[in-house]
């Protein structure tokens, strides 16, 4: 099986066709609907952050799981695929919601159907 690199741009459709590889991606994948709620949150994401994956989905990734990002450029970022559906933008930030500082590269992109958008985390 081919590694997937972190920031390729059909990301999204691989994940698509094959959705158990979720599990098998070297970073993190976090899947919100447009009102931000987790739908999917990987293995990989939950070694990250400490935290249980089951425990996570279902919860507003913006006020339940990293209220840190609300009010700053990540939720302004996603408030524009919250808007028009689409998104597709690179940046660094710092998670530090009960965790350790830990500073990360984010991919957000949104899905074909611009219903969901994933969020791909990577640790610098």
């Amino acid at each position: 099986m081919e590694l997937i690199a972190f920031g390729k741009d059909n990301l999204d459709n691989i994940l698509a066709q094959e959705p158990s590889r979720i599990e098998s991606l070297p970073f993190g994948a976090v899947l919100l609907d447009r009102e931000g709620n987790v739908q999917k949150y990987n293995a990989t994401e939950g070694m990250i952050t400490g935290r249980d994956p089951s425990d996570v989905v279902g919860k507003n990734f913006f006020t339940e799981v990293a209220p840190c990002s609300r009010g700053k450029r990540f939720h302004a970022e996603f408030l524009k695929f919250h808007r028009d559906g689409q998104i597709n933008t690179m940046f660094d930030y710092a998670f530090d919601y009960k965790m350790e500082e830990t500073f990360v590269r984010i991919h957000m992109k949104s899905t074909e159907d611009g219903q969901t958008c994933w969020l791909f985390v990577k640790r610098h």
